[in-house]
């Protein structure tokens, strides 16, 4: 199989992927809240068993390394399509439903460390920032279809939440489970690709350890990004859902203009790393982020304490900031960009790209609980001003990298 033909069929599996996760993982905020009415501070602990699987994608990647990075995504395909079959289709009971969220968030962060390292492999020389944003572009363009799929399907009856069957759980079992096919026939037509991470030196060699200290920027900034990502996934929608009282139909509708934005500055950023580099990009992002959960924090701050309405021109504003918070996820590709710059070894990337995802993941599963506290004690607007203060750290690393000379 061509490098552009293997590319294609890639693009349609992360694709369908990117659909399944649309019609499941981007509700699971009102899922939570419908089926099993919980309040912010339970919403943010349902983060441990959602993003647990983050802290131990680095063990699970590495006890399955031998096999390739490609029967490794199979692997992760499977693991989705189990968590969305009992997720849709038994309506199981609360610590069953945690157990199988697990599961599914297990192959959904399987895939995020694996993608963007068959990402790297298909790129040519000198355009990797170029196809990370292509990529970036094309899932995110697949996340607002599948947004106005929901927007419909809920407004309409086509979708609902309930007990017995949620019809967008296994419409994204079956969408996943054809992506699970195109990842097979890669695997199959395209077996240069399916590469261990590493393969053993000559017999009776200790194996090198890829964990190094000058991959220490890389691990700062992802810390910083669970950070910033915890605050993005659960409470840029708690803003809509919780100070707003607005449903899915509401979500998935900003989600299409989220998206659409999205779409149009990933390939902005990938093209940026590629013509000015790594270290303007850090900056890029640590000023832009800090800027947008200030803002955000003013903007629920004031809704929650009534001095701002939820009607007309601050309704819109309110809109405006979780499009804004939803923009911040792009950035994520600079990071990947970082790992590939500072790698001494090709093999070091997909090590610690899976490291990395941990790193970010503890940090979500320390912070999440958290979180969900200060936001109902104190307010939501304090929730925003730590991932802006956090956001800094990206600038710090960027005058890091430059001191050292990478």
């Amino acid at each position: 199989m061509t490098r552009d033909k293997a590319k294609r069929l890639f693009l349609a599996a992360i694709i369908l992927l990117t659909v399944a996760q649309g019609l499941s993982s981007s509700v699971f905020s009102n899922y939570f809240k419908e089926v099993y009415q919980v309040d912010s501070v339970q919403r943010g602990f349902l983060e441990i068993p959602r993003e647990m699987p983050g802290v131990l994608c680095v063990v699970v990647i590495s006890l399955l390394g031998s096999m390739g990075n490609v029967s490794m995504a199979f692997i992760a395909y499977g693991l989705s399509c189990l968590g969305l079959l009992v997720l849709g289709l038994l309506s199981p009971s609360y610590g069953i439903m945690m157990i199988f969220l697990f599961i599914a968030s297990l192959g959904e962060h399987m895939m995020m460390p694996l993608r963007d390292s068959i990402a790297i492999d298909l790129s040519k020389e000198g355009k990797t920032g170029t196809f990370l944003g292509k990529l970036k572009g094309r899932m995110l363009f697949a996340s607002m279809m599948t947004s106005l799929a929901v927007f419909i399907g809920f407004r309409v009856g086509i979708f609902w939440f309930g007990q017995g069957m949620i019809p967008s759980f296994c419409l994204a079992l079956v969408i996943a489970a054809v992506g699970a096919g195109f990842i097979l026939k890669l695997k199959k037509e395209c077996p240069e690709l399916n590469v261990p991470q590493r393969h053993k030196q000559a017999s009776g060699q200790k194996e090198k350890h890829s964990f190094k200290k000058k991959y220490l920027p890389y691990y700062v900034v992802t810390a910083v990004y669970g950070c910033q990502k915890r605050v993005r996934i659960v409470f840029g929608p708690w803003i809509i859902i919780e100070l707003l009282a607005k449903g899915a139909d509401t979500l998935a509708l900003l989600g299409i203009a989220a998206h659409f934005a999205g779409s149009l500055f990933a390939p902005l950023i990938g093209r940026f790393l590629d013509r000015y580099g790594v270290k303007k990009a850090l900056v890029l992002e640590g000023c832009g982020i800090a800027s947008i959960f200030a803002f955000s924090g003013w903007v629920a701050g004031n809704i929650a304490g009534e001095t701002l309405g939820t009607v007309g021109a601050p309704l819109f504003v309110a809109y405006l900031v979780y499009i804004l918070i939803n923009l911040t996820d792009h950035f994520n590709t600079v990071h990947t960009f970082l790992m590939k710059q500072l790698a001494d070894d090709p093999a070091d990337v997909m090590e610690n790209l899976s490291f990395g995802l941990s790193v970010d993941h503890v940090i979500a599963v320390v912070l999440s609980g958290g979180l969900g506290i200060l936001w109902q004690t104190w307010g939501p607007q304090y929730v925003f001003y730590i991932a802006a203060a956090a956001s800094l750290v990206q600038v710090c690393v960027a005058g890091w990298l430059k001191k050292i000379g990478e």
